[in-house]
């Protein structure tokens, strides 16, 4: 690609779109990425609707110019808007805002890539849908149909973000239209009813992959239950982590329906959402082993922490927490349910207390809120601290946080883990081995996403401001993902340095991919590199 051929393409943008359509002067500023990348963007493209993308697209194809789509660039420890290549035009699709479809009886909802978690909570609120939104910890601004065509997943009742997708509309490289076949027949409702549709799945070339610009998906929601009841757990004998992974897989398949979802969380994973980052007792950048159990024990902070929630009926609520008493009471130290009405006398005590103890018990009630905010479904920022631990300023109070704008060095190293202790040990001790040797502290936590598999979740947490801590938390991932191969720990989703995992892998499903991708998109001009490699020519 050349620069006369791209400055082309920008003057074809800029008449379709308008001035205020095409960013051309300082696409850098939305580059920021908390994982450190720094790309090369020619421009920035902000279309509004569907024709718009379909002549970008053509646009595109004709200049032979690189695009690459996303929903709303808040793709927080994964590259954030960035591309996986250099000289990719960001096709920014989040003033697609519309949501469409809203069934309230069904509980299906059709919205566009830049509806965010926060505007469909709203939508919901107005429409008086009592339905969940699938939120995640990234907060309020990130968007739903770019999570879930990333698999991403939450701890409400569908916590398969992409499981809870019934159809997708997609703008194709030539700039053509897809639909799925039940709708091509005429079955648009019934289409949004049944994700599976008729004849090849051909949906999921669009979940973490370059096909096609998604533009429309329509999503199965969740109702809102009549009570949801938070429990949280702990154990302060780390021993008796390979007791209680199996008493977790026993909970979700005992209780499947009323409790989905469960995080175990490790002391230092606790402590960062507890206290600032003591930068002074640090070692290298990590807090040697005497630190942090002086910290854990100032904090009150056990060896592991669980966290779930049970959405019910009154009556199966509370044979629920009878049996969640009898499966875990025997493997922790301390089981308690939170509710609202719970958090909502901590709050009042805290108001008569004097001193630091009523500031405290506050901060507990906050934190409570902000958690039991998620379970209902409704979005907020609260686990967007985790970012600032290390680096960053947090902007003032009642702006948004965005980690990549406000210096924030995070990377997700994600992998699955099977649901059995002896894994789970080893896993542990793999994070802990690895992460300390590039001055990365192992915050671990563990998210069931069925009654088999967790996917761990570690931030990589580093000082964005150094080139030498961004440089290790870069090798850290790696070697956490060589390890993680050998073990059999391998991540669900990559970031956008780390796709050549599978591009350079050569694997029989990575070349099948590859030509499928070379049927519709020849010349590779949508998103390329994006898990999906290019032909060789050999292969063409």
């Amino acid at each position: 690609m050349d620069s006369t051929s791209t400055e082309s393409a920008i003057a074809e943008w800029i008449s379709i779109l308008g001035e205020p359509g095409v960013i051309a002067a300082k696409p850098a500023e939305f580059g920021a990425s908390t994982i450190g990348t720094k790309r090369s963007i020619p421009a920035v493209l902000r279309p509004e609707n569907q024709d718009q993308v379909a002549a970008i697209l053509q646009i595109a194809q004709r200049w032979q110019v690189a695009v690459y789509p996303v929903s709303t660039g808040n793709n927080w420890g994964y590259g954030s808007a960035n591309p996986v290549e250099d000289g990719c035009v960001i096709l920014d699709l989040s003033r697609m805002n519309r949501i469409s479809g809203f069934d309230p009886e069904m509980g299906v909802v059709t919205v566009e890539p830049g509806v965010t978690q926060g505007a469909l909570r709203e939508f919901l609120d107005q429409q008086e849908g009592h339905y969940l939104v699938p939120v995640t910890g990234a907060g309020p601004t990130c968007s739903i149909l770019g999570n879930a065509l990333e698999r991403g997943y939450g701890i409400t009742p569908i916590t398969d973000h992409f499981a809870a997708v019934t159809k997708i509309e997609a703008i194709l490289p030539d700039g053509s239209h897809y639909r799925t076949p039940l709708s091509e027949l005429g079955g648009a409702e019934v289409d949004g009813l049944f994700k599976w549709g008729l004849g090849p799945y051909i949906d999921g070339l669009f979940s973490q992959g370059n096909f096609g610009v998604v533009v429309n998906i329509t999503l199965a929601l969740a109702p809102a239950p009549e009570t949801v009841t938070a429990f949280f757990f702990s154990t302060k004998d780390d021993a008796k982590l390979e007791a209680l992974v199996p008493k977790v897989r026993e909970v979700l398949r005992t209780l499947g329906g009323s409790v989905v979802a469960i995080n175990l969380l490790n002391s230092q994973r606790m402590l960062s959402m507890m206290a600032p980052f003591p930068e002074d007792k640090a070692v290298d950048g990590v807090l040697p082993d005497h630190e942090v159990a002086r910290l854990a024990n100032r904090h009150s902070v056990p060896a592991w922490s669980g966290v779930g929630a049970i959405y019910a009926s009154k009556e199966v609520a509370r044979a629920a927490r009878r049996t969640l008493r009898r499966l875990l009471g025997p493997v922790t130290d301390r089981l308690i349910f939170i509710d609202q009405r719970k958090v909502e006398t901590a709050r009042k005590i805290a108001h008569v207390l004097p001193g630091k103890l009523g500031t405290r018990i506050k901060g507990m009630a906050d934190t409570l809120a902000g958690a039991l905010e998620i379970m209902h479904g409704t979005p907020n920022d609260v686990a967007l601290a985790l970012a600032y631990w290390r680096s960053g300023t947090l902007p003032e109070p009642g702006q948004p946080k965005n980690p990549a704008r406000d210096g924030c060095g995070l990377i997700w190293f994600a992998p699955l883990v099977p649901i059995r202790g002896t894994d789970v040990r080893r896993y542990i001790n793999m994070v802990e081995r690895i992460c300390p040797q590039y001055g990365v502290n192992p915050l671990i936590t563990l998210t069931t996403i069925n009654d088999r598999c967790f996917d761990s979740t570690v931030p990589l947490l580093f000082d964005r401001k150094s080139a030498d801590g961004t440089a290790k938390a870069n090798e850290c991932y790696r070697a956490l993902y060589e390890a993680g191969q050998k073990e059999g720990f391998l991540p669900y989703r990559l970031n956008i340095d780390a796709m050549d995992i599978l591009t350079s892998s050569g694997a029989n499903c990575s070349r099948l991919a590859s030509q499928l991708k070379a049927a519709v998109d020849p010349n590779f001009i949508l998103a390329p590199g994006r898990y999906v490699p290019k032909l060789n020519q050999s292969e063409v």
